[in-house]
């Protein structure tokens, strides 16, 4: 079975603020805050909590950016990840058990120290444009294969008197 998951990424002008993982999944990677979509809760619910619990920031308004399909070897759980853009939020970063927080200067992001598919939509995120793909990582959690595409819309709005 499949997990949906979301993750946040924290943008303050020129800076991104990322979390260091503590524990489980992910330990020693820089990502965005976020988690498990929970039992009758909608993306943006999770997200808003999520980010609260591994970070102390309120979200005020989570713009949904992107999703992406992950499948992993080696006995991981396939993943769903709805990705939010966060530029409305109240608070002061505190580091949790799950997550120690730090800003960086958004053209010098620490790729190296990340999922290795983040320096593709990560960059696609932070300029604002919104995307879908799907990943799939060896056991060793390099990538084997993956695509990312950017969505575009031409919407025509029209107002009825």
């Amino acid at each position: 079975m499949t997990r949906t998951e979301t993750v946040g990424i924290i943008c303050k002008g020129d800076f991104v603020l990322l979390g260091l993982k503590k524990k489980r999944f992910g330990k020693g990677k820089y990502n965005g805050f976020g988690g498990g979509v929970e039992k009758n809760e909608i993306y943006e619910e999770a997200i808003t909590r999520e980010v609260k619990e591994e970070s102390g920031i309120n979200v005020i308004f989570p713009e949904h950016m992107g999703k992406i399909f992950y499948e992993f070897d080696g006995g991981e759980q396939d993943h769903i990840i709805h990705f939010f853009k966060i530029t409305d939020y109240k608070g002061i970063p505190k580091e949790s058990d799950e997550m120690i927080p730090k800003w960086f200067y958004k053209n010098n992001l620490p790729y190296e120290k990340m999922w290795e598919d983040s320096k593709y939509w990560l960059p696609m995120l932070l300029e604002d444009k919104k995307f879908y793909g799907e990943v799939s990582y060896d056991e060793n959690h390099k990538i084997k294969k993956y695509f990312l595409n950017e969505i575009k819309m031409n919407i025509v709005c029209s107002k009825w008197l």
